[in-house]
């Protein structure tokens, strides 16, 4: 696929994020998810969602059939789900807490590589994003995509031209870029609970890993840093 085909497949928002960060070609880079990647996700939204009367029971690493009202077997309609996360986000993310290790695991590699945060938050909540991520240490440029991550990691590859990752939780995002950036190191981060309960491993990621020391290490090692 052409740069131009793969631009044509961006979200205008995605692509105009993209277009300001400021890649240095021949540097290697990094892409990293933020959500149960780099900051507390999943266990933050069940203890306020948990406020609200509601609790998540994670069986399948979708939200469909995983929200609850507290003592009921019927789960929330999904349009319910997304409404409860929406509030999430315009309501906690600036008081989400980073994963251990993540913080001081960037800024080591930042030294040696290109580093940009590549995540799927709601537009609205850029902003908080922001703030929450300069606040917690990491001050790394901010791209917001909607779907796939697999068109802006080619993207980044291209403009790169030079070895790149994507450090992420989800498998559908290691699978999107398996199809359309098959050339990126794709680490599978599995660094919470109930990621590594649901996926013991991921076919389409280049790696697993279970927290930041060994995710530090596999990247060093694949970008040959």
């Amino acid at each position: 696929m052409s740069l131009t085909e793969i631009e044509s497949e961006l979200a205008p928002e995605t692509l105009d994020q993209l277009r300001a960060v400021p890649i240095v070609k021949g540097h290697p880079l990094i892409a990293v998810d933020v959500d149960d990647t780099l900051v507390v996700f999943v266990d933050h939204l069940d203890r306020f969602i948990r406020t609200l009367g509601f609790e998540m029971r994670l069986v399948t690493y979708q939200l469909e059939g995983t929200m609850f009202p507290i003592g009921s077997d019927e789960a929330l309609p999904f349009d319910d789900c997304i409404g409860l996360i929406n509030r999430f986000f315009e309501e906690q993310a600036l008081e989400q807490e980073p994963i251990l290790g993540g913080v001081d695991a960037l800024l080591r590699l930042s030294s040696l590589a290109q580093i940009v945060i590549l995540t799927n938050v709601p537009r609205r909540a850029t902003k908080d994003r922001r703030r929450n991520l300069d606040h917690i240490g990491l001050p790394y440029p901010l791209v917001v995509n909607s779907g796939g991550k697999g068109r802006a990691m080619a993207w980044l590859a291209e403009h790169a031209a030079a070895p790149t990752a994507l450090v992420d939780d989800s498998v559908s995002q290691m699978q999107s870029a398996s199809i359309h950036a098959p050339g990126v190191i794709r680490i599978h981060f599995a660094g919470v609970e109930h990621v590594r309960r649901i996926f013991p491993s991921c076919e389409h990621a280049t790696a697993q890993v279970h927290d930041w020391a060994a995710c530090e290490e596999r990247l060093v090692t694949a970008l040959g840093l």
